[in-house]
């Protein structure tokens, strides 16, 4: 069945259509209806519509619902060959399709090779250490990040050549000439190229001649999320019939930063000015609040058409605020709805980030819960590169006979160790019976060390001296902060990574820092075995969990808002709604990009079918002090009546108790009536943008060292009742019966005499 507006859009066939598409409106099944609307009662032949669309995934679903509704087994079908199916595929696909005949008459053999991101990134490496270009300064990965964006917006290297304004760009210029001879000398294309040669050999009369004498009708779907150069393909392919329907939602135009324009489907009517624009407003996913409330977000921005999303669905139940007194109550909050529902499956949640870093408390409160958990589009974490390089260092100051953390770190960033010379090190190390902190101190054995690698070597045992000796009286914080400059990480995360991708590492391992400095009323070494302890029990806990992820019960969802545009749940959780966190900092000062975090936030609320909780935290933990944000203006733009506050979910021992974990339980005890301390930092209370402006503003005290003598009785957040052996200033050994002697700062840690 169709309702009226789809109807609409199924009949418009011979002329420019724009199928505006509001979220959960069944686009899908409108396209479906129409391609088999054109085939069955238009007698349309197949052959001669083309589809295009972004996914592999969505363009197989697409063809196997047009084959079935044909009567056509979809297994086995060839996508481009059935003369009974129109053509649907991607646009690199079909790119590459159509060069696979077309692209001799562009220089190229038809038997080229399609190069992979590491592939493409290998040559821009070799490219660069030829012209002696320094990969600290240009990152590999931005330069070849640069090229793509040049070839998205249709520009060779001569068109790029005019363009140049920076010492930067034209060191890039110059790699880019280089690059694409490489390419082409190796008959090779890239991901980029099949978009750039198929829109170049389109400026050939007759393969121009044979795209209008075999097509006649083009669909394009998700048009909002198209770039100049696709942009171009499709106009220049139906500028002969203009039988061009477009399928889209610009409130849902969340890709900038892969180039997609979102004036593509805004301009629409001025480039094809008798186009026909229907709008898809009905939603047959969400209740009638949820769609109330992203109608009232979505609605503050200026630069986007006009539609009003309804639905026939209930009215459903108020959208709940979850407001936690800070961010591990805030996750708490979230888990302990999972946890008390009666849903029948934990497939039914998801819980949404702005950013990546956002998971670690997340993912630490759903395995306290036992509660099975997957984070989608990226990994755990413990799991994260960055994360696991970091901690293998701690690991190794800490003991220096861990053999597996010293591999992984010995090369890491690059000290240009060959395999031999790492082998010949080792080799070292065990015939002499020594650990690495002995080899650091014995310069004997240093200077006898030989080959190539032997400098680097050398110079790694004396940093790891370094790092163990400021081990012995720095937090664990101040540790990792030194790990992290003195070994130059940042600079090579850089030099490795895209900028998006480099700033995603770096808020991971600003996270990484901020959890590290919950550990700082600890005194050496008891702040580093507590910090590996628990860090270890966590992961542990989680491997556990994967078990559990093959029962019935499924497992709950987290990722990024980016990722889950195309996906729906029952319920959804929108994590961390903030000032600075979601809108991100980044889009406070230009309003384009905060026009862009809105439509991100109207993409969150409609991914929600029954249920939808927003949460924020009163103060976040940052760096040693408590700092708020203000709360997300998002929320502020949903009306009060469709809004139901909860700050107290579970009982005060779930929320305060004993948590099981060190870094799980502090946050709170740090938590007073004075309220929250001056901001620690300006860029919205989150920390450092980058390693090297981390400062340690350190805890203000809690308690009074006066107030303890040897022989005083405590009571510990998570050790529970202990006696202060012996007490120097502020610095205490405490007994705790099955725990040992703990030795802690009384006046910061979350303590208290019986």
């Amino acid at each position: 069945m169709l309702n009226s507006q789809q109807q609409i859009a199924v009949d418009t066939i011979d002329w420019p259509l724009l199928i505006n598409a509001g979220a959960g409106s069944g686009k899908t099944h409108t396209i479906t209806e129409r391609v088999v609307s054109m085939i069955h009662e238009r007698h349309i032949d197949p052959r001669s519509i083309f589809c295009v669309t972004f996914t592999n995934k969505a363009a197989k679903e697409m063809r196997g619902r047009i084959a079935v509704k044909l009567g056509l087994n979809p297994d086995g079908l060839n996508p481009f060959r059935e003369h009974r199916l129109p053509m649907v595929g991607t646009f690199h696909s079909t790119a590459s399709f159509f060069l696979r005949m077309f692209i001799d008459r562009v220089g190229y053999g038809k038997d080229f090779v399609i190069y992979d991101s590491d592939d493409c990134l290998r040559v821009v490496k070799d490219i660069m250490k030829k012209q002696n270009i320094d990969d600290k300064e240009f990152n590999p990965r931005g330069v070849h990040g640069m090229i793509s964006q040049t070839k998205w917006k249709w520009m060779t290297p001569s068109d790029f050549s005019a363009t140049v304004d920076s010492y930067y760009a034209s060191v890039v210029l110059e790699i880019y000439k280089e690059y694409a001879g490489r390419l082409k000398a190796d008959n090779a294309l890239d991901f980029d190229d099949l978009l750039l040669l198929f829109r170049q050999v389109l400026d050939l009369p007759e393969v121009l001649e044979y795209f209008h004498n075999r097509f006649s009708y083009f669909m394009v779907d998700e048009y909002q999320d198209t770039n100049l150069l696709q942009y171009e393909i499709v106009r220049i392919l139906a500028s002969k019939t203009k039988n061009l329907c477009v399928v889209g939602d610009d409130w849902q135009g969340i890709y900038s930063w892969r180039g997609a324009d979102i004036e593509n489907i805004l301009s629409f009517k001025k480039d094809y000015p008798n186009a026909m624009v229907i709008n898809l407003e009905e939603n047959y996913r969400s209740t009638q609040i949820i769609i109330d409330a992203a109608n009232a977000v979505i609605k503050n921005n200026t630069n986007q058409m006009k539609k009003t999303l309804f639905t026939s669905n209930p009215v459903g139940e108020k959208i709940v605020i979850l407001e936690g007194i800070d961010e591990k109550h805030e996750a708490d909050l979230i888990t302990n709805v999972i946890r008390d529902s009666e849903a029948g499956s934990y497939s039914e949640f998801a819980i949404l980030y702005r950013t990546n870093g956002q998971s670690r408390l997340l993912e630490e409160s759903l395995i306290r819960k036992n509660i099975p958990y997957r984070v989608f589009g990226g990994v755990k974490f413990y799991e994260r590169k960055e994360i696991k390089d970091i901690l293998a260092y701690i690991r190794i100051i800490f003991n220096p006979l861990d053999s597996m953390s010293l591999k992984r770190i010995i090369n890491v960033p690059g000290r240009k160790i060959g395999e031999k010379s790492l082998e010949n090190f080792l080799e070292i190390l065990n015939r002499e019976h020594i650990s690495i902190a002995e080899m650091s101190e014995n310069e004997f054995l240093l200077n006898a060390i030989t080959g190539i690698g032997a400098k680097w070597i050398q110079g790694f045992s004396f940093l790891y001296k370094w790092l163990r000796e400021i081990s012995k009286t720095a937090s664990v914080a101040e540790l990792m902060d030194n790990i992290i400059k003195r070994t130059g990480y940042e600079a090579y995360l850089k030099a490795e990574y895209t900028e998006e991708e480099f700033d995603g590492k770096m808020e991971n391992l600003d996270e990484f820092l901020n959890m590290a400095s919950r550990y700082d009323w600890l005194i050496y070494p008891e702040n580093i075995a507590s910090f590996l302890e628990d860090i270890a029990l966590i992961t542990d806990q989680d491997r556990d969990q994967e078990d559990k992820q093959k029962t019935d019960t499924g497992f709950v969802s987290l990722m990024t808002i980016h990722l889950s545009k195309w996906l729906e749940y029952p319920t959804i959780f929108i994590a961390g709604a903030e000032e600075g966190i979601f809108p991100h900092s980044r889009s406070l000062v230009d309003s384009s990009q905060l026009e862009e975090e809105r439509r991100l936030m109207y993409v969150a609320i409609t991914r929600a079918k029954t249920e939808l909780y927003i949460s924020r935290a009163h103060e976040r933990y940052t760096f040693g002090n408590y700092s708020a944000n203000p709360k997300s203006r998002f929320i502020k733009e949903i009306p009060a009546e469709y809004l139901e506050v909860e700050s107290n979910r579970g009982s005060a021992q779930s929320i305060f108790g004993n948590w099981g974990s060190g870094f799980s339980s502090f946050g709170n005890m740090f938590n007073n009536s004075e309220g929250s301390s001056s901001p620690a930092f300006s860029n919205g209370n989150k920390g450092p943008s980058s390693m090297n402006s981390f400062v340690k503003t350190g805890i203000k005290p809690k308690n009074s060292a006066a107030s303890f003598s040897t022989g005083s009785r405590v009571k510990h957040a998570q050790y529970g009742v202990g006696t202060i052996v012996t007490i120097d200033g502020a610095i205490a050994s405490i007994a705790f019966s099955g725990l040992g002697i703990k030795k802690m700062n009384v006046e910061i840690a979350p303590i208290e005499k019986v």
